[in-house]
């Protein structure tokens, strides 16, 4: 968990348990709505067997800890952290802070804005149609051009088929997001510079 502060990952880990908690909930309200309209044939009947239903879900009790999704968010998030004495050493073992994260609020997927195999940023993101994780395209292309045999190098990706380049699409929202993030850190660097002057 180093360069994460406790309270950033606390926070991070509430943020996904509401939301898989949320998503949970609203597929069995869903679940409960077809239910309700299959087998009714009156709106009052409806009414009354959607009311049951729909308070039944509310009580229900969500582990979203032991859920798939949320262990696989965990997973992501832990290797997403850089090791320790990473940034000691120089090295870019991954994202140095927590904002070098992403979380996608459909599935509480979280990935990391660092290429698995280079370390470095990602400039040109591909996501992997069959397990949606994200590399840098220069990157990935190299290590698959003359191996058929590489599988996603993502922590507890459960994946087992070889990378592909049919597998690799450009991921246009992730790459928007990316400059965006850019763009903010170059003013955010101009501005601490003007500052800096201003007070020399």
């Amino acid at each position: 968990m180093a360069g994460i502060s406790r309270s950033c990952w606390t926070s991070r880990v509430e943020i996904a348990e509401d939301l898989i908690r949320m998503k949970s909930k609203h597929q069995l309200l869903n679940k409960a709505l077809k239910d309700a309209k299959n087998s009714c044939n009156t709106v009052d009947k409806f009414e009354e067997v959607w009311k049951e239903r729909s308070a039944a879900v509310e009580q229900k009790r969500i582990d979203v800890k032991n859920s798939a999704e949320f262990k696989n968010f965990m997973k992501a998030l832990e290797s997403a952290a850089p090791q320790e004495g990473a940034e000691s050493n120089g090295q870019a073992n991954g994202p140095a802070h927590d904002e070098d994260l992403i979380m996608e609020a459909t599935g509480a997927e979280v990935f990391s804005l660092y290429d698995p195999w280079s370390k470095a940023l990602i400039k040109n993101p591909v996501r992997n149609k069959i397990c949606g994780h994200v590399y840098d395209r220069d990157s990935v292309m190299l290590i698959i051009k003359d191996n058929i045999g590489i599988r996603c190098p993502v922590l507890g990706c459960a994946n087992r088929s070889y990378i592909q380049p049919v597998h690799l699409v450009k991921d246009h929202d992730l790459q928007q997001k990316l400059q965006q993030r850019m763009s903010n850190a170059i003013e955010d660097e101009s501005s601490s510079e003007v500052e800096e002057q201003a007070d020399h």
